[in-house]
């Protein structure tokens, strides 16, 4: 497993993206994108994502630059066409904006069409808390999730995240699927030949299975029965119906979907806490919280995001270690790219 610092992976991250006639902001960005994912082992969401993003510019199916174009909402919100330009760009300028809003209106909304997958939602919401704002964000995907009490795929895993600062500097962010396991923990198991959790999945004849295979026709259970079904449909107007993007079974694979764009909707929140009451006050008392969760009875309880927070600590001083498998294919990459490996 090699271990990688963490401006060396950033710097070869953008070299790829670079090499595929990725634009210089695009591909500097991406790389922060997917970077921030490893520094907190969240490798399915982090650099391994290059060979497909690779594949996809090369086909003309994500396109750096991207042009933009903002439609306003009323004073507090706006819509942007993503032009098929990277999920993660697109969404860092939704943020952003969503923040400016929220500067002068106390919240800001924005709505994003015409996208595609964006990574890990926690990373939209850790730019608001960076400002000391709360930060909602959520994305539809392509269908593999099933309603409840369904056995056909109607829904993707929408992940939706929420942030918020702490006093340590370490902030809270919640990051979840909205589907009983995430699409890209399914397909780790694949890959590495385990089989699924019991009662997350279904095969194509609507009976339960642990055999990843069987997704392929089949379609994955959502979180909580009717919770995660309700947040699915959520995240599904929101990003799909709302933003004005493709929904349920019109969105794109990114990795089976060759002839046509994803098609990619998301929704960004960010709140300015100083609208509401003044910053020290509900620092304190998110602190109090968090003690009082601290000190609950059973083993050490963790806050969410706070043995990511760690993790991307220890990594960032001692470097980043790569799954091996992910790591031989982007070695690969880089020698068709004609880019040196840092490990």
């Amino acid at each position: 497993m090699p271990i990688v610092s963490k401006p060396d992976l950033t710097a070869f991250a953008e070299q790829l993206l670079l090499a595929s006639h990725a634009s210089a902001d695009d591909a500097r960005l991406v790389s922060e994108a997917l970077v921030w994912s490893d520094l907190r082992a969240r490798h399915p969401q982090g650099v391994l994502r290059l060979p497909n993003f690779v594949q996809r510019l090369e086909r003309g199916l994500i396109n750096s630059p991207a042009r933009f174009a903002w439609q306003p909402a009323g004073s507090a919100a706006t819509v942007l066409d993503a032009g098929n330009g990277f999920g993660h760009v697109a969404g860092h300028a939704a943020m952003q904006r969503a923040i400016e809003l929220a500067d002068t209106h106390g919240v800001g909304v924005a709505a994003v069409r015409h996208s595609n997958l964006y990574g890990a939602a926690a990373w939209f919401c850790s730019l608001a808390t960076d400002r000391q704002y709360l930060g909602f964000s959520c994305t539809n995907a392509v269908a593999k999730v099933a309603p409840f009490g369904g056995t056909r795929p109607v829904f993707g895993t929408n992940p939706l995240a929420f942030g918020c600062p702490t006093r340590s500097g370490v902030p809270i962010l919640v990051d979840l699927s909205t589907s009983a396991i995430a699409g890209s923990t399914a397909r780790g198991l694949g890959e590495a030949g385990t089989r699924l959790p019991e009662g997350v999945a279904l095969d194509k004849n609507g009976k339960p299975t642990t055999d990843p295979k069987d997704l392929a026709d089949g379609t994955l259970l959502p979180a909580a029965g009717p919770k995660g079904f309700g947040l699915a449909l959520m995240v599904e107007i929101l990003c799909g119906a709302v933003a004005g993007a493709a929904f349920s079974k019109e969105v794109g694979s990114m990795v089976s979907t060759w002839d046509r764009p994803a098609d990619t909707g998301h929704f960004f929140l960010a709140v300015n806490i100083t609208a509401f009451s003044p910053l020290a006050g509900v620092l304190d008392r998110i602190e109090r919280l968090l003690e009082w969760i601290a000190e609950s009875d059973g083993a050490a309880v963790r806050f969410p995001g706070e043995l990511r927070g760690a993790t991307a600590f220890d990594y960032t001083r001692n470097g980043i270690p790569l799954p091996d498998a992910p790591a031989e294919a982007l070695r690969a990459l880089a020698q068709r790219l004609k880019v040196t490996a840092p490990w």
